[in-house]
């Protein structure tokens, strides 16, 4: 929550037309807001203002105290708390917003009479006329409704508290303001839609994992409502894991850490599900070429309790079996979250997420392979998360508020395969059990401090290997020990508003204790934002971020292995010290908010492999890694319109990353596999008609990195018995893939009117004009000169794909 002290916007023409009311502490009732604005209600409007200014001016003299109002915003037709709604004192002329679990907090002078503004974007505004003597709690609940008369003013408004906030190197995203974007099957990812924001890029074609000013993926912190998501790809990366009717909303951190966040380097993705519907039963979904969905939330006990879960499973295996592939291959997802309000200062949530990558493939083997007896080919993998949340929230009283969280996480692969009487079985896994525990304390509208402390205890089983049959003799059946891992956090800080300047700083103090190793720091975080203009703001931001898990991964084999692991004596934490200045600008007429930052990103104990790393059936990753550090800078800037009948945003990254290691190309400084020069995301959405609407997005992205052969030379081999063809090598990653950029299209036609049961049908166009992007290298040979060169193949051209979705 922001408070915030800076001059309105503009006068709210939608408070003019309801006479003052003037509540005590037991009187909760309100008039909703009518739209006329006739010259009377201005007059009538007048009359309120220069009457409040007297009270206000009489009054507070006299008592020169205050008291607070709190409470908490919701749609008033399911009951879904908004997040990050603004509250509006015209008596203070001071506004703050929602936090993540809608809640708020506002100062108002002692017996003045005020006008409580709510805002929220797609909602119909609120007023409250309140004159109070002690400590107040209410609920606002907003009607939706996109057009209604103000709305513009209403946006402003919304916009101005982000910009001129503390807030820096921070996008959030509401799934239902990107529903219509272009994808992959025609159902939307929302991952790939954080690849498309100035900073973030994406690896190679297709995948689902992204890359954060110059860091690496496995630098990314993912969060859904509080649990750590660490593998958020299907399809080997070709679909989140992610249902979007599941999710309410999500914020990207890149840089201005707020100091409850830590764990990862480059990036905090926090996600959060929606609460399911307080007062009907209701549900959605939506039936693509590749997958299905549904999603169903009413409540339990009508404006008490509630429930959603979500569903979705792909067919690709019976899609490809229409054209002769046998591929016997799926995924799955499960979301489901109840809500309990249990008292007005009490609230219980629990989040379940479970979802599988299940592989399973058998083949009748004939007895002509070259053995005696014939028999069946098997081979199969299982991979997933499982993650589990319950949270309390407790207000202790109208300024101390609480929230304790209990989280279990899993992630873990298995691959299994049988093939005449030898069995193979690899694994992997990494089990969190945590707890998490924050207050904030409302001092008042000037300070905001936050506080807690967040413990996990991970447990990790690596590269278990089993074996049965002829194979023991090559494979070595292994069982290495659990790995564990406790980490611990506190933390403090202050949001504090001095006016034009306001600040946002504090410390977080992690540690870690490890088999062998315990390692302790204090990450500083710092970020201010300075009122240069009416309407735009100057920040900067400094943070320090600690990492104590590393990611090994093995290309060895064609399936998923990746294998997470804890520091150890030998291998030490990664840090980072990241600095950032930008500036942001509201154009009010337009809504267009317009933004430019530039970072510097210093990174230590970065992790790689050594040449020629062997990490299969290997039990001492150690000796494989190294360590070194490595820099990041860049330049990013933002042009975003979420209103009117075209709207979007382009983003474009100018990024540098670099890399040093002692042990690694002859010691000399190398580029980064993902630095990638340019990143410029076009995204457009046009209403055409009431009914139709296209949505487009043009990315164009510069290659990456890697390590090119550029000659051979002969070589006799020892003892004179032959020659050997040796390669001669560029330094690493010294060689840049070619560019790729791509248009996607999606046509969304709308209902003629909204029913019971109402859908929309989505026509999308994957990569328009078929320029298909390098996904890998190979290098081929002339047939005729013998000569080598190098190829880069593409992986998709144009796919055509028609979804339906729906809701009751």
């Amino acid at each position: 929550m922001e408070p915030d002290g800076e001059e309105t916007l503009c006068t709210f023409p939608f408070l003019l037309p309801r006479l003052p009311k003037i509540l005590t502490n037991d009187d909760k009732s309100h008039l909703k807001l009518p739209v006329t604005l006739h010259l009377l209600m201005r007059r009538i409007k007048m009359f309120k203002v220069v009457l409040g200014l007297i009270l206000f001016g009489f009054i507070g003299k006299v008592q020169g105290q205050s008291v607070s109002l709190s409470g908490a915003v919701r749609d008033s037709k399911s009951g879904q708390p908004l997040i990050h709604a603004t509250i509006f004192s015209a008596c203070t002329g001071k506004s703050i917003r929602t936090n993540e679990y809608g809640f708020f907090v506002i100062s108002m002078p002692v017996n003045a009479l005020c006008d409580m503004v709510v805002l929220s974007k797609g909602y119909t505004a609120d007023t409250l006329s309140l004159m109070l003597q002690n400590d107040t709690t209410y609920d606002f609940e907003l009607n939706p409704d996109e057009q209604i008369m103000g709305a513009v003013t209403i946006t402003a408004q919304s916009k101005l508290k982000d910009i001129k906030s503390t807030r820096i190197s921070v996008d959030e995203i509401k799934t239902k303001d990107i529903k219509y974007l272009p994808s992959l099957g025609g159902e939307l990812d929302i991952i790939k839609v954080i690849q498309l924001l100035p900073g973030v890029q994406k690896g190679v074609e297709g995948q689902s994992g992204f890359q954060v000013r110059g860091g690496d993926a496995d630098q990314n912190l993912i969060l859904l409502d509080e649990a750590t998501v660490y593998n958020v790809s299907h399809l080997f990366g070709f679909f989140s894991v992610f249902i979007p009717e599941a999710v309410e909303n999500m914020e990207i951190y890149k840089g201005g850490f707020p100091a409850e966040y830590g764990g990862r380097l480059s990036s905090i993705l926090d996600i959060r599900m929606r609460d399911g519907n307080l007062k009907k039963f209701s549900g959605s979904g939506g039936v693509g070429l590749l997958s299905s969905r549904i999603t169903f939330e009413g409540p339990i006990v009508k404006d008490k309790a509630s429930f959603i879960i979500s569903a979705r499973r792909t067919y690709i295996d019976n899609v490809l079996k229409l054209v002769g592939v046998q591929l016997p291959y799926h995924f799955y997802d499960i979301n489901a979250k109840l809500k309990w309000d249990i008292d007005k200062r009490n609230k219980l949530f629990y989040t379940l997420y479970q979802g599988d990558d299940v592989l399973k493939f058998n083949q009748k083997v004939d007895s002509d392979s070259g053995r005696s007896n014939g028999g069946n080919l098997n081979f199969g993998f299982k991979l997933g998360n499982f993650t589990n949340t319950l949270r309390w929230n407790h207000s202790f009283n109208n300024r101390w508020f609480s929230n304790t969280s209990l989280i279990y996480t899993q992630f873990r692969y298995n691959v299994t395969g049988s093939f005449l009487n030898n069995n193979i079985y690899l694994g992997s896994y990494i089990n969190d059990i945590g707890v998490k525990q924050d207050f904030t304390y409302f001092k008042n509208d000037n300070n905001t401090i936050k506080m807690g402390l967040n413990v996990i205890n991970h447990t990790f089983r690596p590269n278990i290997v089993s074996a049965q049959g002829d194979i023991t003799g090559f494979i070595d059946f292994q069982t290495p020990p659990s790995l564990q891992n406790l980490e611990t956090a506190i933390y403090v800080r202050n949001e504090q508003n001095l006016g034009k300047i306001k600040l946002n700083y504090g410390a977080r103090l992690s540690s870690t204790a490890a088999n062998d190793a315990f390692y302790a720091g204090l990450e500083p975080r710092f970020a201010a934002a300075w009122d240069v203009t009416k309407y735009g703001a100057l920040k900067i931001g400094l943070a320090r971020m600690k990492q104590y898990l590393h990611l090994v991964s093995s290309s060895a084999v064609a399936v998923p292995t990746d294998l997470w692991y804890p520091v150890s004596k030998r291998i030490k934490p990664q840090n980072s010290n990241q600095y950032t200045i930008g500036y942001q600008h509201l154009l009010p007429k337009t809504q267009i908010t317009l933004s430019a930052e530039a970072y510097y990103k210093t990174m230590n104990n970065l992790t790689e492999y050594r040449e020629g790393a062997v990490l299969l059936y290997n039990n001492n990753y150690e000796n494989e890694l190294l360590q070194g550090k490595g820099n990041a800078y860049g330049m990013e800037f933002l042009l975003k319109k979420d209103r009117g009948r075209l709207y979007g945003w382009i983003s474009y990254t100018l990024g540098y990353s670099k890399r040093l290691f002692a042990d690694l190309n002859g010691g000399r400084e190398f580029p980064a596999k993902y630095d990638r020069r340019h990143n410029l995301a076009v995204v457009a959405n046009y209403k055409l008609s009431k009914r139709w609407e296209i949505s487009s997005v043009w990315n164009y992205l510069s290659g990456s990195q890697f390590t090119a052969q550029i000659g051979q030379y002969f070589q006799p081999k020892p003892g004179l018995n032959g020659i050997d063809l040796v390669p001669v090598y560029s330094g690493r990653n010294e060689v840049r893939m070619s560019p790729s950029h791509r248009l996607d299209l999606n046509f969304i036609l709308k209902p003629k009117r909204e029913k019971r049961f109402s859908g929309e049908w989505y026509f999308s166009v994957y990569n328009t004009y078929n320029r298909a992007e390098p996904y890998s290298i190979r290098i081929t040979a002339d047939p005729n000169t013998g000569s080598l060169a190098y190829e880069q193949p593409g992986l998709f051209g144009t796919l055509i794909s028609i979804a339906y979705n729906f809701k009751f």
